[in-house]
């Protein structure tokens, strides 16, 4: 049960492939500029179909496994004043040479006990971190989403997949994981009554025209609602999720957390990528430590052609 609660507390919103209850669709609220689009011909229906069949934010970061590219990853640990206690800096280079990837480690400087003395880290968040992002092992290098297998991890492995899960299906029910998995079904109708659904008209970045979806826990939702907010942007062009925020939050005696993260996404070429993946977040659990820990992975120098 710890180990499946621990996955919930690291980051990134695909939106189910299931069928939206029609309480949602009907509740959605629109902008004024949203309002004169549907008089215009603007379905809200098919809107909502095109964000819940949405692949390329999945998509975006099996990229990840299929082309090279360089990122650089900060992680700091917090004591409860929220001041500095230990962290991890990573320089790396993630290679693919005749469909095969790996990703090797160029820097890293630590201070404080990120580590512990046997060599593992001393942070469930840094353990995950590094087993997401830092594979020890050569894979085979795939961007399909049918060819989506996961790696072998011991004890690891079913929070990867459950992690999976909270990442790019939010508005699913997280399997395994007790007291709140159903909770995180945002569109079922026993859950959606706690949330507001809008649709805005939206610059991103000041720069990008985009359709802005947001689900947003109603002020007396409580403990009935674990996910607190999603917003995702849709570039107006191509229809791709270009930015990603959601927030997380839960309180109980036997665990607590309260988490925030953000993701951006480029096109290179044709290619969605990830660029900036951004997390801070607190969580407590019985048998370990709270685990106060931001994270920022900035990814470039893709080879894209």
């Amino acid at each position: 049960m710890i180990a499946s609660a621990r996955c919930l507390f690291i980051s990134f919103l695909l939106l189910p492939g299931v069928l939206f209850a029609q309480e949602v669709v009907k509740s959605v609220q629109l902008d004024s500029v949203m309002v004169e689009a549907v008089k215009g011909g603007f379905k809200v229906e098919d809107f909502i179909e095109l964000v819940k069949n949405d692949t390329s934010f999945y998509k975006s970061f099996r990229n990840l496994h299929y082309y090279p590219f360089k990122f650089k990853t900060s992680l700091i640990v917090f004591n409860r004043d929220d001041n500095e206690k230990a962290t991890l800096y990573r320089e790396a280079t993630h290679h693919v040479k005749e469909k095969r990837e790996w990703t090797e480690i160029t820097k890293e400087t630590t201070s404080g006990n990120i580590y512990k003395r046997n060599g593992e880290f001393r942070y469930y968040t840094a353990e995950l971190l590094d087993y997401t992002f830092f594979p020890k092992d050569t894979g085979y290098a795939s961007n399909t989403i049918a060819g989506d297998r996961s790696r072998q991890g011991g004890g690891n492995k079913d929070n990867y997949e459950r992690l999976k899960v909270l990442i790019f299906n939010p508005g699913s029910e997280v399997e395994g994981v007790p007291l709140i998995g159903k909770k995180m079904a945002i569109f079922d109708d026993d859950v959606s009554k706690y949330y507001d659904y809008f649709i805005n008209a939206d610059n991103y970045q000041d720069s990008i025209r985009c359709y802005k979806f947001i689900c947003r826990a109603k002020p007396d939702a409580g403990n009935n609602a674990v996910i607190k907010e999603l917003v995702s942007w849709f570039d107006r062009r191509t229809f791709n999720i270009i930015c990603r925020k959601y927030s997380l939050a839960y309180s109980s005696i036997v665990f607590d957390f309260d988490v925030n993260i953000e993701i951006n996404l480029v096109q290179i070429n044709g290619v969605l990528v990830p660029v900036l993946n951004t997390y801070k977040g607190s969580f407590d659990v019985p048998l370990r430590k709270r685990e106060i820990v931001g994270f920022r992975m900035e990814f470039d120098d893709y080879e894209i052609r």
